[in-house]
């Protein structure tokens, strides 16, 4: 009989459902490099993939807090400019150019679940709303002997982003680890169709 309950025993240690670590509550500060993929609609027959820029790096300086396993974040985003030469053409001392840009700054809210497999490990689903200042320009640039002129059309505007991804975290100390997240669309900025987001994110809890 002691044997067979210590079989018993052994077999459902062995199928048991396992359990996960709980995040560590408070605050914590990060910094996130990105690199933003766009993928541009067709505006009146004019494929916009082939005018703007569709890898933009930015910068998203954010803070936030756990509770349990959740977590929420707010954070401030800043692109570089994506420029994109489509023409320059040289006659003699002068040369044509004809260049666009885009760049965007705004802020995001989000949230999401820390599934922590191991101590160190943490498996961080989550989603965001942002809300985006959208710059774009088209440039025509003549230049030669030392002068140039410039003659360039601006349009800019305020849009809504949400997103949804996976983010995989690597404590390195009880306050120090680094994320590396995918994230994709789902509600787009005007004239995109998707945008993609690669980030690599260090944080510090406090």
């Amino acid at each position: 009989m002691k044997i067979r309950n210590k079989i018993i025993a052994l077999m459902i240690s062995l199928i048991a459902i396992p359990t996960f670590a709980i995040a560590k509550d408070g605050p914590y500060a990060g910094i996130k490099a990105s690199n933003i993929k766009l993928d541009y609609s067709t505006v009146e027959g004019l494929n916009l993939n082939k005018v703007y820029d569709k890898n933009i790096r930015a910068y998203d300086y954010h803070i936030g807090y756990n509770t349990g396993n959740w977590f929420g974040e707010f954070g401030y985003i800043d692109s570089q400019k994506g420029n994109r030469n489509l023409l320059s053409v040289t006659d003699g001392v002068y040369t044509l150019s004809v260049d666009t840009a885009v760049d965007f700054k705004g802020y995001r809210i989000g949230g999401g679940y820390n599934f922590k497999p191991s101590k160190e490990v943490s498996v961080r689903p989550f989603a965001n709303i942002y809300r985006l200042d959208v710059n774009a320009e088209i440039s025509g640039t003549v230049s030669g002997g030392g002068n140039a002129v410039k003659a360039a059309w601006k349009s800019s505007g305020t849009d809504t982003m949400i997103d949804a991804g996976l983010g995989v975290a690597y404590a390195f100390t009880d306050s120090l680890n680094l994320e590396a997240s995918y994230s994709r669309s789902f509600k787009d900025i005007e004239d995109t169709n998707k945008i993609e987001i690669l980030s690599l994110a260090l944080k510090y809890n406090f």
